[in-house]
């Protein structure tokens, strides 16, 4: 195409005016636009997204797909030198300048055939094809249950991890409560061993002397008010029972305060006696009557003194505060008295007893170190056996992968052959349940080792706690070590057996293993084997899948060719073909219907002029026969006019004669013109008659053309209506086979949702049989871990309350010694106070202010003894109130861990019935969105395929309508064409006709 642009014009240099400067103006303004759009094209605004100008002016508007679209566009720009035209010139070179930066990607536009679309539909069928088979759509089932075993796994470990945390919790309030109690334990102990050892420094000099001194010193003062302690609990505890008026022992600080008044009051006696001491040099010292010794027997009472001492010893002792302890050290030091020779031999019995205590500490602390060598190994091995249990279960995990995914490729295959035949469902569904039950049984093998690994470790994190149980109890109480040691054994000999049952186990497993892995051979050959079977079934599959696919393409292109024919035939094309012959045909019956009129009368007007050649004809006959008559009458008159010249005479004769010749001869003459003219208008008749004929035979034959054309046209509508019949039953016959055909692939279709189902029926059932065994797993090993955990409360529980119960016995066995050293204890202050009488006898002549020192010092000492027996006393009140105390506690921690359970155990429902619920609506709202999906991918599949097959419909539809139109357009130019040669061909008869009507007017005038 070749557009020849105006140029600009100014108005100022044309002198434009009126239309002109309109016509300037809107020439003005569209070129202004065409520049515009070059620039914004020459920017690349286009590509980039933005706005091109195109609607701005007509000329842009008609110019756009040249500008901006798929062509090849050459501008031709026309410059002058002359330099009245320079603006001119230089606008039109920048106009240039941007139009060469424009570029067009022109490519070839394309012509597609049916055969070019059918084959791109069918490539893109393939690809397509081919893509649903690359693609993982099957896998998602698989990954569903995936998803939902793993969230279940991790709601279990979550519960798991809960669980341990609250274990942890009570174990760390556990152990700090151990801890503490062991702090205080240790304190006492220290103070004990820190006693033990000042004691052993004091009585290395008495231990080697052979008899017992006279005048102890303070030392043994010391030792024997440590002794007495223990001793006169008995009676002073009896007292404070018997006595109904007594009220409550006194308390801590009052009792510390009247040590304090009492040590003050110590301190100043011994003040009193350094100086006296110092007035008087005659007294002796109180060291000096150490070494002089004692000829009395030592006292019977001693004895059993001694053996209560040793029943004693193996009982924990109270440890004094260290006020006391500095107390009685300054007490010692400023006391230089004499006191009674009978306590020395208890010195060396507190000796004795120290040292078994001591002995006693070094064996607990070696059978505390073998049985921490002991848990370490144990650990040691329970890691050990943990690693191979770890390693064995990953080995497993792997090997139930490998067969998860031989499965999954088996269940791949079977899908693909469930078209196959129900036959060899049926027995790849059997075979499938087989792995599928063996896998569950690998499984819940796995599982069983798992729980077995985990019951293991439980078991030796509580025999580990156990042990540190048995540990601090040894610390605490030293009486119940053998005991201990014997419960220690009993839980090595368990322990020993649980491993025992554990190698035993293992064994079994190792066993297992080895028959799984025979299982799993014998399974991979038979899986080879349903492969080879596959494969061949899947070459059959594919075999008769490309056949018919070939069928079904062939049968498509039959029905897509019978459909482009009677869409053709039936289409509006046709209609309208048959439209335009049926108007040619009413316009060609018309046509005939004027050429018969026209015919009948150019007949009428041909008998007419029949009528007047007849006519014509008599009067030539009888002109004919009056010239007859008058040459008749010429030759009588002739007759008669020789006979006349016969009987007439000379000048009249000749006269008449010659008249009436000259008469004769004008009536001659003008007869002959008029036969002359009659010749001529015979002749012309004539003529005219045969041109009518030759016209009447032309119109003849050309109705004759006409009505074989009639005819010709005729048949082709028989023939094309007959084989629109004939089509029309082959589009039955073949709708027919299509309906059965699709019948069949809905039949086929249904078998295959209906097997998908089953499928999915089949894995959704799995699924949930997995998730009820998993749960069903998971509530069991929650109810054992609660069962354990109670059983264990329970054990403590009992064992608390074995020891307790130990303790109160153990408690009033004290009391009861208490009483009877008591009871010693009275006859013997009845017989120290005789002592004291004695000496005060023996003592009055030497000193009298030592006496009074002597009953002050007695005196103070037996206030000591008094708040120290009270202290002991309130001590043990103490301990029997927290024992009480604790009895209870324990008593309601099992109530409140009785209910804690029936809570759990109704929240553990409620929380399974909970997650039943979600499972089932996680499941109904999965079988939903499946559902939806399927049928969204149905819907989508189906319209796809619609579309694709009204695009060559559509694509036909279009190029019949072009056909049409151009039919219609070489139609109408055929009928334009024929009703000009009609039109003229009518002109021409009329005009002739009028001629001839003329020429018989004037045939009529001239006779007349």
């Amino acid at each position: 195409n070749l557009v020849d642009l105006a140029g600009s014009e100014r108005a100022a240099k044309t002198g434009a005016e009126g239309v002109r400067l309109k016509e300037g103006s809107h020439i003005n303004k569209s070129l202004m636009t065409l520049g515009t759009v070059i620039k914004k094209l020459s920017e690349g605004t286009e590509g980039q997204g933005g706005h091109v100008p195109y609607r701005d002016s007509k000329l842009t508007r008609i110019l756009q797909p040249a500008l901006g679209g798929n062509a090849n566009t050459g501008i031709i720009c026309n410059i002058t030198l002359a330099q009245v035209h320079a603006d001119e010139t230089k606008s039109s070179l920048q106009f240039a300048s941007r139009a060469l930066r424009v570029t067009n990607c022109a490519c070839v536009n394309e012509i597609l055939t049916d055969a070019a679309l059918l084959k791109r539909q069918r490539k893109e069928i393939e690809e397509l094809r081919a893509k649903l088979r690359n693609s993982q759509s099957e896998h998602w089932e698989e990954e569903i249950l995936n998803l939902r075993n793993t969230l279940l796994q991790s709601e279990l470990e979550k519960e798991r991890i809960a669980l341990e945390l609250e274990e942890e919790k009570k174990a760390k309030e556990q152990r700090d409560k151990r801890l503490i109690e062991q702090a205080k334990k240790i304190e006492n102990l220290s103070s004990l061993v820190l006693n033990s050892d000042r004691d052993d420094r004091i009585t290395v000099s008495s231990k080697n002397k052979r008899r017992v001194t006279w005048c102890p010193g303070p030392h043994s003062n010391q030792f024997d008010g440590q002794v007495l302690k223990p001793v006169q609990e008995g009676p002073l505890s009896s007292m404070v029972r018997r006595g109904s008026n007594m009220g409550m022992p006194l308390r801590f600080e009052e009792l510390i305060q009247e040590r304090f008044e009492s040590n003050s009051e110590h301190f100043a006696d011994a003040c009193s006696f350094g100086d006296l001491s110092n007035e008087d040099d005659s007294l002796p010292d109180s060291h000096a009557l150490l070494h002089v010794t004692s000829r009395r027997k030592p006292n019977t009472m001693q004895k059993s003194d001694h053996e209560q001492f040793t029943g004693l010893a193996g009982e924990p002792m109270k440890s004094p505060n260290p006020n006391e302890w500095k107390y009685c050290m300054q007490s010692q030091e400023n006391t230089k008295s004499c006191v009674v020779s009978g306590l020395s031999a208890r010195e060396s019995e507190a000796i004795i007893v120290i040292k078994q205590l001591q002995d006693q500490i070094k064996l607990l602390e070696l059978e505390k170190s073998s049985i921490q060598t002991n848990l370490d190994d144990v650990l040691e091995l329970a890691t050990q056996q943990k690693a191979s249990f770890s390693e064995k279960y990953e080995e497993l995990e792997q090997n139930a992968l490998v067969a998860q995914e031989q499965a999954k490729i088996a269940n791949e295959k079977l899908s693909s052959l469930s078209t196959t035949g129900k036959s060899k469902q049926e027995v790849a569904y059997e075979l499938l349940t087989n792995i599928f039950v063996e896998t569950e049984d690998l499984a819940m093998q796995m599982d069983q080792s798992t729980c077995s690994v985990d019951n293991a470790l439980s078991f030796i994190e509580e025999l580990f706690q156990n042990l540190f149980m048995m540990a601090e109890s040894i610390i605490e109480v030293k009486a119940s070590v053998s005991g201990d040691i014997t419960q220690f054994s009993s839980v090595i000999r368990d322990y020993e057996y649980i491993s025992n049952c554990l190698i035993k186990k293992i064994s079994k497993l190792e066993l297992e293993k080895k028959l799984l892995d025979e299982q799993s051979l014998d399974q991979q050959n038979e899986f080879q084997r349903l492969k080879s079977s596959l494969e061949s079934c899947e070459k059959a599959m594919e075999d008769c899948t490309l056949q018919n696919e070939l069928e079904k393409d062939s049968i498509l292109g039959q029905l897509l060719t019978l459909q482009k024919e009677v869409m053709s035939l039936s289409s509006s094309s046709l209609m309208k073909e048959k439209e335009s012959i049926r108007k040619e045909l009413d316009r060609t019956k018309t046509k005939l219907k004027e050429t018969e009129n026209k015919l009948k009368n150019s007949i009428q007007e041909k008998i007419k002029l029949e009528s007047e050649k007849a006519e014509a004809h008599r009067e030539v006959k009888k002109l004919q026969s009056q010239r007859t008559i008058l040459e008749r009458d010429l030759r009588k008159r002739d007759s008669l006019t020789v006979d006349k010249r016969n009987g007439l005479n000379v000048k009249p004769k000749e006269l008449a004669s010659i008249y009436d010749g000259q008469v004769e001869k004008e009536d001659y003459e003008k007869l002959e013109m008029y036969a002359f003219d009659m010749e001529a208008d015979i002749a012309s008749l004539q003529e005219a008659l045969i041109t009518s004929i030759a016209e009447k035979e032309e119109a003849l034959s050309r109705v004759e053309l006409m009505t074989s054309a009639v005819a010709n046209l005729e048949d082709r509508l028989n023939s094309a209506e007959s084989e629109t019949n004939s089509l029309v039953e082959d589009i039955a016959v073949l709708t027919k086979k299509l309906e059965a055909s699709e019948s069949i692939t809905r039949k086929l279709e249904a078998s295959l949702s209906s097997l998908s189902r089953e499928k999915e029926d089949m894995g959704i059932q799995l699924t949930d049989a997995l998730l009820e065994m998993e749960s069903e797993r998971s509530i069991w090993i929650a109810k054992e871990k609660a069962y354990l955990e109670a059983k264990q409360k329970l054990d403590i529980c009992d064992n608390n309350n074995c020891k307790l119960s130990e303790d109160l016995i153990m408690v009033r066995q004290e009391l009861a010694c208490c009483r009877e050293q008591y009871s010693i204890l009275e006859g013997k202050m009845v017989l120290s106070k005789e002592n004291n009488t004695n000496e005060k006898k023996c003592c009055r002549e030497t000193c009298e202010e030592s006496e009074r020192l002597v009953k002050k010092e007695m005196h103070i000492d037996n206030s000591v003894n008094a708040t120290e027996f009270d202290q002991q006393l309130f001590m043990i009140m103490e301990e029997r109130d927290r024992l009480l105390s604790e009895t209870k506690h324990m008593n309601l921690v099992i109530n409140e861990s009785e209910v804690l359970k029936e809570n759990l155990s109704k929240k553990l429902t409620q929380a399974k019935v909970n997650i039943d619920e979600l499972s089932s609506r996680i499941s109904i709202m999965e079988a939903k969105m499946k559902n939806d999906s399927s049928a969204y991918n149905k819907e989508k599949t189906k319209l796809r395929m619609q579309i694709r097959w009204m695009q060559p419909e559509l694509d036909a539809h279009r190029g019949r309508l072009k056909e049409s139109i151009n039919e219609m357009k070489l139609m109408n130019a055929k009928y334009q064409e024929a009703s000009t040669k009609l039109k003229k061909e009518l002109s021409y008869y009329c005009r002739e006709v009028l001629r001839l009507r003329e020429q018989l007017k004037e045939s009529q005038v001239t006779p007349t």
